[in-house]
């Protein structure tokens, strides 16, 4: 479903949401936004999700495939680790 809605940005910087976007979306006051600017220059405006329900669905969608995640994790460990190494001696 496609919803197109016109907000005008104030002297402040602000843009109010319409309502029926907020509405669709769930959003009240207090909720954290996301802008995200892409290169071509478009923006998307979408509310924040908190980092652990992001990595919960990235572990759902792993364990529909053949996905070792102990090993996932022991990988990116090591190269965590070999990172901070090179930019601590640097």
């Amino acid at each position: 479903m496609k919803i197109t809605a016109d907000a005008t940005l104030t002297s402040k910087g602000q843009i109010t949401i319409p309502k029926e976007i907020r509405e669709t979306l769930s959003i009240d006051a207090g909720t954290t936004m996301e802008f995200v600017l892409d290169e071509d220059g478009n923006l998307t405006v979408r509310p924040k999700t908190p980092s652990m329900d992001r990595l919960r669905a990235v572990q759902e969608q792993l364990s529909k495939h053949d996905v070792d995640l102990e090993a996932m994790r022991a990988e990116s460990k090591r190269a965590w680790h070999s990172h901070r190494d090179e930019t601590e001696s640097a």
